[in-house]
């Protein structure tokens, strides 16, 4: 086996680690096709098990084959949640729309709880998947470059010919993260870059899926891209943007390889009349998604697997929380992705690039706070509110309620700053017990 490309002991040992160590907001299933995903960037980061040791050549096909599973069973699996969106979309799109974000059976896209319960508005659902399709797309990031004046990173996946790649003295690393936007056509040249799979008649075991940096620089926070389109458009589009997120993570192990959230997006814009949007909105997108240059290190950009895993403390996970803060509903002050940034910081930094884009944008305030704003000023005054930081964690929050018998908790930064408003009833499910 290539050193670069890790020990099945280290990938079985890592997948146990995440699987008794993190709980994902999807089904079992789902949570263990996600979790293999995972560990091959951690094989190429030296994170988890591998403790620092990087095996860049790793793929998602080394990491299935390592834990004994079948690749056609699993690409299969993955391939089945991309279509059941795809379904979602063409019943939608022929006047036959479902409510709810739900397969045809009637089981939540995704294997996502709330998916089952929550009414959607299919239009705005249709808006999402679009904009979030087009926001990776190597184009739209470009053109978005030229119309705002910022550097963005971008790139793609192809057909890779491992062989070749070694011949070249390249690894997936140098592929990843060098700038190779003048080579591509080289590349496909001298056969480092496959484009017809079903034509060779050699080396077909030496094919992988590895993504090709284009252009060198900052990239987009999936994050931004799911909160400012749930502020700027409806919490539905933003659904529809974290769709399209999450098909552009199953759809890099499938039985054949397209992007199929781009394709998406071009579906819906061919066949859904109301569509009402351009690539120009997705270069907007793709702008308030983008991560500065001098902010590379401050701002969040969560993986499926970070979007989804539940929060020891809040019991809540980051998408939820996203959710929160875009329908104005309290929200747990925490860290999240694997930078464990505060929300509190990057709630701000999506407020400040907004702002940028010169258009009114209405931010909800949290329905506590409305409630005190229709009560007169001495009523307010007579609440009785508790003060915290917003490092605090929420049960100790809660805790100090239930002592002091508070009605509302108010988060305030360093400098005495408000930062938000936590009404306790809406989290009766953790006080039972305690007040």
């Amino acid at each position: 086996m290539s050193k670069k490309i890790a020990p099945k002991e280290l990938i079985q040992h890592d997948f146990r680690n995440l699987k008794t160590s993190e709980r994902l907001f999807t089904s079992p299933k789902i949570e263990e096709l996600i979790f293999m995903q995972s560990i091959e960037g951690r094989a190429h980061n030296g994170a988890g098990i591998f403790n620092k040791r990087t095996y860049v050549n790793t793929t998602v096909d080394d990491v299935v084959r390592a834990l004994g599973r079948s690749p056609k069973v699993t690409k299969a699996k993955r391939q089945d949640l991309i279509d059941e969106i795809f379904e979602y979309v063409d019943s939608a799109i022929s006047e036959n729309p479902r409510d709810r974000l739900v397969t045809k059976k009637g089981q939540p896209l995704l294997g996502i709880p709330f998916f089952k319960d929550r009414t959607v508005n299919y239009h705005d659902i249709l808006r999402g998947l679009y904009l979030g399709g087009l926001r990776d797309n190597p184009e739209i990031r470009k053109r978005t470059q030229q119309l705002y004046k910022i550097n963005i990173g971008y790139g793609k996946c192809y057909l890779v010919n491992a062989r070749i790649m070694d011949e070249m003295g390249l690894d997936a690393e140098d592929l990843a993260h060098h700038e190779n936007e003048d080579r591509i056509d080289f590349f496909r040249d001298c056969g480092l870059i496959v484009e017809d799979i079903k034509a060779m008649k050699h080396d077909r075991k030496h094919i992988k899926h590895l993504y090709i940096r284009h252009h060198v620089g900052p990239g987009q926070s999936d994050d931004a891209a799911i909160v400012t389109s749930g502020i700027l458009y409806s919490a539905d589009v933003a659904l529809g943007v974290f769709m399209a997120d999450a098909i552009d993570t199953f759809e890099k192990y499938v039985p054949n390889y397209t992007d199929q959230d781009n394709a998406l997006a071009r579906h819906i814009e061919e066949n859904y009349k109301f569509l009402d949007l351009t690539e120009v909105n997705a270069c907007e997108l793709a702008y308030l998604a983008a991560i500065p240059e001098t902010k590379v290190d401050d701002i969040p950009d969560s993986s499926l697997r970070y979007l989804l895993t539940i929060d020891a403390e809040s019991g809540q996970s980051t998408i939820e929380t996203h959710f929160n803060f875009i329908e104005g509903r309290p929200f747990q002050p925490m860290a999240i992705s694997y930078k464990r940034i505060s929300i509190i910081e990057f709630y701000e930094f999506v407020k400040e690039k907004l702002k940028s884009i010169n258009k009114e944008v209405l931010f909800k305030i949290p329905e506590g706070l409305m409630k005190e704003l229709d009560s007169s000023v001495t009523q307010v005054m007579q609440r009785k509110f508790i003060a915290v930081g917003p490092e605090m964690s929420l049960k100790h929050a809660l805790d100090k309620v239930a002592a002091r018998k508070g009605e509302l908790i108010i988060v305030k930064d360093e400098f005495g700053n408000i930062l938000g408003v936590i009404n306790p009833s809406d989290f009766l499910v953790f006080l039972k017990g305690r007040m």
